[in-house]
């Protein structure tokens, strides 16, 4: 950081003359000045991510972009597949690791939690513990995936799932899918902003950001008319057996009281 905070310094005089913002944006894209602060730019965003796993208030779709710029400037300007693989390792690794606290102090302290932390009823507001509990009834496990790729909502899904003590790996499993398919997203939308400049990336960011949105809903919608089908059939079934529509299997008739009586009266004359 000691290093960024040199350059900025150094770059003042000739800001002066080309303007601020202009002389700033030169410096981001520019790939010797990438490559020459990868550490300290992976840091940041490895950082960062983690934090925002945990509570804080930074959106992490701007921070996996940044990775995608950073990522094409460090290739020297070119898509490299392999870079992008580290990439995305590193930030689902550091994305997963402050999911993994999260569900952890779900699992340590409960919603007990809200009552010893002001901010924490902020992060756990009854509202969103309603939607969320509302998911994981109608959706179980999947409720993971859908709670990473809806903002708003991560932090009390994961939590929701620790103090309903869901297994880890179960729990690592369906946030990696999410991760699957949100992460290349934004780590692909950084890497074209690097290619067609910053009018463009804000642009694309709302677009994407809404369609991505959109297409989640529809799949929720989708999930529900599914889910709301299916108990609608078991519910006619259930009727269907109350009301002896359905043939069950033959009990064994009862044979006629006369008949029982005959084999139990002996002869007469014996």
């Amino acid at each position: 950081m000691k290093a960024l905070l040199s350059i900025f310094l150094a770059s003042a005089d000739a800001s002066a003359e080309k303007g601020w913002l202009s002389t700033q944006l030169e410096q981001f894209f520019d790939p010797a000045w990438n490559q020459q602060h990868q550490f300290q730019i992976w840091a940041l965003i490895a950082l960062v991510l983690m934090a925002a796993g945990v509570g804080l208030p930074t959106p992490e779709d701007i921070w996996l972009m940044l990775g995608g710029f950073s990522t094409y400037k460090q290739s020297g300007d070119r898509f490299l597949w392999y870079a992008y693989a580290g990439a995305f390792a590193l930030c689902t690794t550091a994305i997963l690791l402050g999911d993994i606290g999260v569900w952890y102090m779900g699992k340590r302290w409960g919603f007990g939690i809200r009552n010893r932390f002001k901010f924490m009823q902020r992060l756990l507001s009854e509202k969103r513990m309603r939607k969320v509990q509302g998911w994981f009834d109608n959706y179980g496990s999947w409720t993971v995936f859908l709670g990473r790729q809806v903002a708003g909502v991560r932090f009390v899904t994961f939590f929701t799932a620790g103090t309903m003590r869901m297994p880890l790996p179960k729990f690592l499993f369906f946030d990696f899918i999410g991760c699957l398919v949100s992460v290349p997203i934004w780590l692909t939308i950084g890497g074209l902003a690097a290619v067609y400049g910053q009018p463009w990336m804000e642009q694309a960011s709302g677009v994407v950001s809404g369609g991505f949105l959109a297409a989640v809903a529809a799949a929720v919608v989708i999930m529900v008319i599914v889910i709301k089908v299916r108990a609608a059939r078991r519910a006619k079934a259930d009727e269907a057996v109350v009301a002896g529509d359905v043939p069950l299997a033959e009990a064994p008739k009862p044979e006629p009281e006369h008949h029982a009586e005959e084999r139990l009266t002996p002869p007469a004359g014996r």
